[in-house]
C-alpha cells in the first residue's frame, strides 16, 4: 500500500512541475517592442515554427525552433538573448531552457498571441 502512495506522489509532483514549467512565466523578463539594430552584443532568437516564421519574419534573428533549442543552443553566438516567440507556453519553455545552458534572457518579443 505504501509503494502505491509513493507512485502517486511522484506521479503529482511531476504533474505539478510540467505544470509550472509550461504556465508560470520566468520571473524578471520584460517585453520588447522593437528590434535593436546597432546592438552587436545581443542575439535574437526567434522559436517560432517555420510556417510562422514565414509569414512576419525578423530579418536580425537566428532562427532555431523550439523543438531543436536543445541541440541547437549552440549557434547562437552571444549570451545575451532576445527571444521572439509565438504564444505565453513557447516564451516560458523558450527561456527556461536557454537559462539552463547559461544565457541572460533581455528579453522576449511576442509575434502573435502572447500576454
Amino acid at each position: 500500500m505504501a509503494i502505491l502512495y509513493m507512485s502517486i506522489g511522484i506521479l503529482l509532483l511531476l504533474i505539478c512541475y510540467s505544470f509550472y514549467k509550461r504556465y508560470v512565466p520566468v520571473q524578471g523578463i520584460k517585453k520588447v517592442t522593437t528590434v535593436d539594430c546597432a546592438s552587436t552584443t545581443i542575439s535574437y532568437v526567434d522559436v517560432r515554427h517555420f510556417h510562422e516564421m514565414k509569414q512576419n519574419p525578423c530579418q536580425k534573428a537566428i532562427h532555431i525552433p523550439l523543438p531543436y533549442l536543445e541541440r541547437q543552443h549552440a549557434e547562437i553566438p552571444y549570451k545575451e538573448v532576445v527571444v521572439i516567440v509565438p504564444d505565453s507556453i513557447s516564451r516560458n519553455l523558450s527561456i527556461r531552457q536557454l537559462k539552463k545552458h547559461g544565457y541572460q534572457v533581455k528579453g522576449y518579443m511576442c509575434a502573435e498571441r502572447c500576454v
